[in-house]
């Protein structure tokens, strides 16, 4: 699964966590990531109806680590994390994709709430994604060939 940085900001301050994310619909474009119910982050998308997804690059795990850390100031500073400033929502510097969302709907399930977010602007990066699999983080492999490529938008 692709590590990603989930953002927000609200009246000054701001807070992350780590995360990944999955689409929803590519028309129109909206993205699920999960938060925790009690999260800071989570609160300060709901007070700005927005957020942003990080997808870190492949050289940024130890990043990915340092936003799991519990916070109860600003974690980007807290943590040396590079920031983007964006009217939405922070996004984190030298990731390999940032979207910027504004919140759609959220869904409760458990302790978790599933944030769906409409894609408003998106910056692509250079590097390659950091992904995560059996517990372990690690990056993208070389493409695979095939007969005929699949016909879905990703």
């Amino acid at each position: 699964m692709p590590v990603a940085v989930v953002a927000a900001a609200s009246n000054g301050a701001r807070s992350c966590s780590t995360g990944t994310l999955t689409y929803v619909s590519y028309a129109p474009p909206l993205v699920a990531t999960p938060l925790d119910r009690t999260s800071r982050t989570l609160a300060l998308a709901r007070d700005r109806g927005a957020f942003s997804i990080s997808v870190l690059a492949d050289d940024q795990a130890e990043l990915a680590v340092r936003a799991a850390l519990t916070s109860q100031g600003d974690k980007f500073d807290e943590q040396a994390i590079p920031v983007v400033d964006d009217e939405l929502a922070p996004g984190v510097a030298g990731a390999a994709l940032v979207l910027w969302c504004t919140l759609e709907s959220t869904i409760e399930a458990e302790g978790s709430v599933l944030c769906v977010g409409r894609v408003e602007r998106f910056h692509r990066g250079e590097r390659e994604p950091l992904l995560r699999f059996d517990r372990r983080y690690r990056a993208l492999g070389p493409g695979i060939a095939v007969a005929e490529e699949a016909r879905y938008p990703l």
